[in-house]
């Protein structure tokens, strides 16, 4: 073989090595795939049809009709006002899927919402009713992104509740904040049940966050009702060194014990149903106090009777979220 054929061989061999290990030499929060995202349903009546399917009745159509309208849900799935994208980043060199929303025509930079999910391991994942949610609020302005972390959702790696998700949702951040349309300076956080925990410790480690809202937050998981539970089924498969020491490995996911390392600058607003039988409401009135003692901007919100996941309360949880991310994202006069 002639020394040319050899160093072509060579050439073509080193350029398929580094196509097939591109993610290895981009930064954490590096974009590494985008396209866009279709709705899953081929019309309005086929979600429809899907939600009667749910053994929550709250979910069933008829709520869903009152919710989401016909004409929205048909704005929203031509991309007519927004536009939706399915996006990969990199975390600890890992790919996760995300989802961006955001309005489709932008004139200037917008601020961002970070939406982290509920759910761990196979019970991890972002909602269709939740991305429907994404599209209403770019259409108010804002740039919404979420990712299903790592270990979930098709995201690549093993579910970690800690270093893993909370890196994900830093990642996350560093993506959004390098999209030409987003104003990197105005960030707001929501974040569900999980999800809700999971902003918590994000609180504690950066002050970047402008504004946080959480639903149905876990505060303390040590004193959980569930403990038993969740001690049999998820935390020795999600929690780093839980063996070793339970109760050492849950006190840094329980935040009603180190209240004082969250963010003096982020103002939070608490919301929980006060029949929440995933995670009782104690959760958030504990934090509130804790908040309250050391003179924390905050609000709190119980709402009388209601879910785990309010959605039957949900036009007064938009209400509620849209007046925070508005009074603490927009300028004045925006």
């Amino acid at each position: 073989m002639s020394l040319n054929r050899i160093l072509t061989v060579v050439f073509l061999t080193l350029i398929l090595a580094l196509s097939g290990t591109q993610s290895a030499y981009a930064e954490d929060g590096a974009i590494v795939s985008r396209e866009a995202y279709d709705f899953p349903f081929a019309t309005y009546e086929k979600w429809l049809e899907f939600s009667d399917r749910a053994p929550d009745p709250a979910w069933h159509a008829a709520q869903m009709k009152q919710l989401v309208p016909q004409q929205d849900y048909e704005r929203y799935a031509s991309n007519q006002t927004v536009q939706a994208e399915r996006i990969e980043y990199l975390s600890d060199g890992l790919r996760i899927k995300s989802i961006l929303v955001r309005p489709a025509k932008v004139i200037k930079p917008l601020p961002i919402i970070l939406f982290a999910h509920g759910g761990v391991a196979q019970w991890g994942k972002i909602t269709f009713f939740e991305i429907l949610e994404f599209h209403r609020l770019a259409e108010q302005g804002y740039i919404v992104v979420a990712s299903t972390f790592r270990g979930e959702g098709g995201s690549e790696g093993w579910p970690n509740l800690g270093v893993g998700d909370r890196a994900d949702l830093m990642n996350l951040i560093k993506m959004a904040q390098g999209l030409p349309e987003a104003d990197e300076e105005k960030i707001g956080l929501w974040g569900f049940s999980r999800g809700a925990g999971l902003g918590y410790r994000v609180l504690a480690v950066t002050d970047i966050i402008d504004a946080a809202f959480f639903i149905g937050a876990r505060t303390d998981h040590l004193n959980s009702k569930r403990r038993a539970e969740f001690d049999e089924f998820v935390y020795p498969d999600v929690v780093d060194a839980y063996a070793a020491d339970k109760d050492a490995a849950l006190r840094p996911l329980s935040p009603l014990f180190w209240p004082e390392k969250l963010s003096t600058k982020t103002p939070i607003y608490l919301l929980h149903g006060t029949a929440d039988q995933r995670v009782e409401a104690w959760n958030s009135i504990a934090m509130a106090r804790k908040l309250d003692a050391l003179n924390r901007p905050y609000e709190l919100l119980l709402i009388n009777g209601g879910s785990h996941y309010l959605i039957e309360h949900q036009q007064r949880v938009r209400q509620e979220m849209d007046r925070w991310f508005a009074k603490h994202l927009k300028l004045q006069g925006s």
